[in-house]
């Protein structure tokens, strides 16, 4: 705990002998002890209070002392949230091809862009289990735009004119429900399949719109922060816990689909306590680590990225029981499997680089 530090001030005199200045002080000291009843001095100039005095507002919420994270869960409770997901993904020659000049045809490359604002309302513990809320999600605004070589062939945000047939015009308003958990975990997605007819098509947008609502981009938007669970305990600056993300690659005009699903293993460390006017909130930051693959034999198998680069940093409310805000950064490079193998299987010499960046943020106004 790091509690107010205070400099306590003396008189110095020669042993046994006073000047008639200090004798002057120490006289009109003792009236004023006795004329105010040997009132303490000043808070700001006095030394830390008895155990037994309670602690003044400010002082509580920047003391670095241990905390807890934990969710509200109170039924009724809303909150809204922006949540900003960006990825590129894009081929990559050999470099030797590269300053030889051997190919000079631009290599595939997409970027997709999604914002998604929401309110998330809690309707109470999940059915025979109090660790577990169940939430109403209602989606109240929709912004996508993919690019594909440079130029976008995709675009749509309700906040000004839009198509009214897009499908992605008719995720407004749609609802679903998700159970989350005290770490911030989403087990299960319910009641999707109005949001999901609503925007089934044959076009590449309704086909984009129907990602929106599938549900791992449901758990990734709900589940981005992993809290410190009931065997980590309380925390203090500089403390560290686990957590887990999942992500799947893929390698846009190739026909390959997905390059495979890799995982990664966070390392959450809280900085701080900070006091705002919203509450006492922790600051956090992460990096982040493939996890190895296990073999069929049982053998651990290093995970076959030519480059990682993950991380990220977030703000929980500790009074409010909430997050404020998240960010994160992915940058990964893989072999791209050669056509017709697997994604494990034979290489063709080039690479594939993907990168996702996602961040969140509290709307509401407290």
């Amino acid at each position: 705990m790091i509690g107010a530090r205070f400099r306590t001030f003396r008189f110095c005199t020669t042993p046994g002998r006073l000047s008639v200045s200090a004798l002057f002080v120490l006289v009109a000291m003792l009236l004023v002890m006795g004329l105010c009843g040997c009132a303490p001095l000043p808070r700001q100039e006095a030394g830390p209070e008895p155990p037994a005095a309670p602690a003044e507002p400010n002082e509580t919420a920047a003391r670095a002392a241990t905390v807890i994270f934990s969710l509200e869960f109170e039924p009724g409770t809303k909150t809204r949230y922006r949540v900003t997901t960006e990825a590129v993904t894009a081929l990559e020659d050999p470099e030797t091809a590269v300053q030889d000049n051997a190919s000079t045809a631009p290599l595939p490359k997409m970027s997709e862009a999604s914002e998604v604002v929401f309110a998330q309302e809690i309707l109470g513990p999940a059915p025979g289990d109090a660790n577990t809320a169940v939430a109403l999600v209602t989606i109240e605004q929709v912004r996508y735009v993919r690019t594909s070589s440079g130029q976008p062939d995709l675009a749509f945000d309700s906040r000004g004119p839009a198509d009214p047939n897009s499908p992605f015009a008719r995720l407004i308003g749609q609802t679903y429900t998700i159970e989350i958990n005290l770490l911030g975990y989403v087990p299960g997605v319910f009641n999707l399949a109005p949001a999901r007819l609503a925007v089934r098509g044959p076009t590449p947008a309704h086909a984009a719109a129907l990602e929106l609502v599938s549900p791992p981009a449901i758990f990734l938007r709900h589940g981005f922060f992993t809290l410190p669970g009931p065997d980590v305990g309380s925390l203090t600056a500089g403390d560290r816990w686990r957590g887990l993300q999942q992500f799947t690659l893929k390698a846009p005009a190739t026909g390959l689909g997905p390059l495979g699903t890799y995982r990664f293993e966070k390392i959450y460390r809280m900085e701080r306590v900070e006091q705002r006017p919203t509450g006492a909130v922790a600051v956090v930051d992460f990096v982040g680590s493939p996890v190895p693959r296990r073999a069929p034999d049982g053998r651990l198998v290093e995970v076959p990225l030519l480059s990682c680069l993950y991380g990220g940093s977030g703000e929980f409310n500790l009074d409010a029981g909430r997050v404020e805000r998240y960010v994160e950064h992915l940058e990964v490079r893989t072999s791209l499997p050669a056509p017709g193998s697997s994604a494990s299987g034979d290489l063709d010499g080039r690479s594939v680089s993907a990168t996702r960046f996602c961040r969140v943020q509290r709307l509401d106004r407290d």
